[in-house]
This record gives structure tokens, sequence and C-alpha cells, in this order.
């Protein structure tokens, strides 16, 4: 008889600790979705200030205020390619030699 009480009341406590186990996850859940949908709303009215920021009527006027207008004509500036050094032939015969010693000099630990 009191083999069957302590079964019964092992599997009682074990209902209730996976009930409260169920019921705590329920809330983070829950929580996490109230997070989620905030974070959703703040991003949409994020979006439409930076869509009010880069409004076109919005750049003209405050380029109107600095005094800007539209350019009469246009330039086009060219840049050279910049120059690279190069190194002798000479240097490359040695370079290639040294190849062949520096890769057991550096393997070591």
């Amino acid at each position: 008889m009191l083999a069957v009480l302590l079964c019964a009341f092992v599997f009682l406590m074990g209902y209730v600790v996976l009930t409260s186990s169920r019921t705590g996850l329920s809330y983070a859940v829950a929580r996490a979705a109230a997070q989620r949908e905030a974070l959703q709303e703040q991003t949409m009215r994020l979006d439409d200030q930076i869509a009010a920021l880069r409004s076109d009527d919005r750049l003209a006027e405050l380029a109107a205020r600095l005094g800007m207008r539209q350019p009469q004509r246009f330039a086009v500036v060219r840049e050279e390619e910049p120059r690279i050094a190069r190194a002798g032939s000479h240097f490359r015969l040695l370079s290639s030699l040294a190849g062949f010693l520096v890769p057991a000099v550096a393997a070591r630990p």
C-alpha cells in the first residue's frame, strides 16, 4: 500500500513539475512574441522616418537653404592609373632560390 502511495506521489509531483515548466515556457513564448511585435512596429516607424528624411522635397529645401543649385555644366575628371614599381629580373632569380630554403626554416614550430 505504501509503495502504491509513493508511486502515486512521485507521478503527481512529476506532473506538477512538467505542468509548471510548460506554463513557464508559454509565458516566455508570449513575451518573445510581444517583443517581436514591438520591434516590428519600431522598424516600420524607423522606415517611415528614413523615407521622410530622404524625400526629394526635403532635400531640395535643405539644398536651397544652403544656397545650392543645379549645376550649369558637368565636369568629367579622369584619373591616371597608379604606377606600380617593378623589381628587376635579377631579384626574381634570387627570390625563387630563396623560396626553396625558407619553407624549411619557417616550418619549425
